[in-house]
């Protein structure tokens, strides 16, 4: 079965390749772009809407996937094919839809960051009410669905932050993507498998002109986009063991996700430490913190998505472990980030020590998470 999903993934990516250029040429001509500025690093305007082309390619590999599904049974076996048409991804479409204008209106018009919060709050609600709810082993109750609505919010926000350099959110969201499609899959999920290896495909597809240097951005409609759908396949995966319910299964998503949601925490951290607003935008996410450290911005996207692979292998064997196994994975995972932490950290203090030593007579220096970032992130 993992061919029909390498197939589709295939598809996705190539139908991404071509509605990128496309959709590119169209923000061009109708000056959907992100100009240069005081808080970019661009010189030239790059194209707004790789929200649009990843949702197209998306839309289109998905409808051929329901096609071949139920007319041609011959293609995909009729006990392995994607089940498409339940309540809750009807549901789910109608968010995703609603992200994306939403995004689309923001990267044109600008919102205020409470403005984006509320209404993707309530989008979440909308979600959750079609009855997608993490279970958890506590049950489907109102505590839980609002448990769901605050995830389904962090996580579309943590790859919206992530998106702050050229193809770090795209290629994250292709490696997340694949993980928990290899998870769905082998508890034979197939409709969440399918549609994750088209996401996968799609997000592949785009990072291609995505890449540094960028000729077109994801924009908070492709970003705000991809962590919505991600935050959902993570509440609709279910994820045991043939065994039965394995406590250990809330690991597998925390696993996927970890770049994004240790990006997003040590962000909120850094902000509070410094006494900076929350959601004010700034240099302080993992990337920026691996650039200060002395690496080029392709090496630090390059080391985060080498370190969101590293992590995520581990959610893909975590449902076939025992309880001591898998706890020993999850221990091992954090003990990378730790790892992580600990060497941004001595790296951020040699570096500044070094700036006093060198200009003793400017005195302190102004955090470089203070001077902005280059424009592709909107907190």
């Amino acid at each position: 079965m993992e061919l029909h999903f390498f197939i589709i993934a295939l598809t996705a990516l190539a139908l991404a390749c071509i509605t990128t250029p496309l959709i590119r040429r169209w923000a061009i001509r109708v000056n959907f772009v992100d100009k240069p500025g005081e808080r970019k690093i661009h010189s030239r305007e790059i194209a707004y809407g790789g929200g649009i082309a990843v949702a197209l390619a998306l839309v289109a590999t998905l409808g051929a996937t329901w096609y071949a599904a139920t007319h041609w049974p011959h293609v995909l076996p009729d006990n392995n094919a994607p089940k498409f048409g339940t309540l809750v991804y009807v549901y789910v479409a109608a968010g995703a839809l609603a992200t994306l204008i939403l995004g689309l209106i923001d990267d044109k018009y600008k919102l205020s960051a409470g403005v984006k919060l509320f209404v993707q709050l309530v989008i979440a609600a909308g979600t959750v009410s079609g009855g997608m709810c993490i279970a958890a082993f506590i049950g489907d109750n109102w505590v839980m669905k609002c448990v769901t609505v605050i995830w389904i919010t962090l996580v579309t926000n943590s790859f919206n932050l992530l998106d702050n350099m050229d193809g770090l959110c795209s290629g994250t969201v292709a490696i997340s993507s694949a993980m928990l499609a290899l998870v769905a899959s082998e508890s034979g999920q197939w409709a969440d498998a399918a549609m994750l290896a088209a996401l996968c495909g799609a997000s592949a597809g785009f990072f291609f002109f995505n890449r540094s240097t960028a000729s077109i951005f994801l924009g908070d409609a492709g970003s705000l986009l991809c962590g919505y759908l991600m935050a959902c396949f993570t509440v609709l995966v279910t994820y045991f063991r043939e065994s039965g319910p394995s406590h250990l299964a809330i690991g597998v998503p925390l696993l996927v996700l970890a770049i994004p949601l240790y990006d997003t925490g040590s962000v909120i951290l850094i902000r509070l430490q410094e006494g900076r607003p929350v959601m004010k935008g700034d240099t302080s996410h993992f990337s920026h913190r691996l650039v200060d450290l002395g690496m080029t911005r392709p090496q630090a996207v390059g080391t985060i998505h080498l370190a969101c692979l590293a992590i995520g292998f581990s959610a893909t064997v975590l449902g076939k472990l025992s309880e001591a196994s898998g706890m020993l994975v999850i221990v091992q995972a954090l003990i990378v980030l730790t790892i992580i932490a600990l060497l941004e950290r001595a790296g951020l203090k040699k570096s500044r020590e070094q700036t006093a030593n060198t200009h003793p007579h400017l005195g302190p220096l102004p955090s470089t998470r203070e001077r902005g970032n280059d424009g592709s992130a909107p907190m």
